[in-house]
């Protein structure tokens, strides 16, 4: 799952690296647009949060496959359409990351010792930001010699990537749902 999460990162680094050029075209200049998408991504990840506690009884595997779907799906319009509907469909796409980070925090929350959780987390999150440099370098070199639009298409594509990963790996497709998943196989304690 750490692997999912360092592929999603980078495929994220990718995008956000070219959402301020990405933005200017979509607006024909306009600097707002570029405050525009990113309130626009706060809102789909907040609303994420919002609704994954009524989602917590699907089964773990099956909604981040769909979710991720969505979100690559919403993310090819983004990239395609006009900035009104680029943001809303950027936001709709932002959902997905949402329910994963809660979903996520709220099992390490509840399989790990409090005293170790401060330990857990900093290993998961430095972990996952391993990909950043990686999809800035990555990002930076598309968006100069193509287009901002293209690492959009590309992290876009990659959330779907990510969900055929999952839909292809049993283990990941089969997870239960989330206050089933044993993250550990043991609790972590002292």
């Amino acid at each position: 799952m750490i692997f999912s999460i360092i592929f999603i990162n980078i495929a994220m680094v990718i995008m956000t690296t070219n959402l301020p050029a990405f933005s200017l075209i979509k607006s024909n200049g306009v600097e707002a647009a570029y405050g525009f998408y990113l309130a626009s991504m706060s809102i789909g990840i907040m609303i994420g949060t919002i609704i994954t506690p009524r989602l917590k009884q699907i089964n773990f595997g099956i909604l981040i496959i769909v979710a991720f779907i969505g979100s690559g799906i919403m993310w090819m319009g983004t990239a395609t359409l006009p900035l009104i509907p680029s943001t809303i469909l950027f936001s709709a796409g932002a959902i997905s990351i949402g329910i994963l980070n809660l979903l996520i925090f709220s099992a390490i929350q509840k399989q790990v010792e409090t005293a170790y959780i401060g330990r857990v987390v900093t290993l998961i999150t430095s972990a996952s930001s391993l990909g950043i440099p990686l999809g800035s370098l990555i990002g930076g070199f598309l968006g100069e010699t193509f287009t901002p639009a293209l690492a959009v298409m590309i992290c876009s594509i990659s959330m779907i990537i990510f969900s055929v990963y999952w839909l292809s790996s049993s283990v990941l497709r089969k997870l239960p749902k989330i206050d089933s998943v044993h993250l550990f196989k043991d609790k972590i304690e002292a």
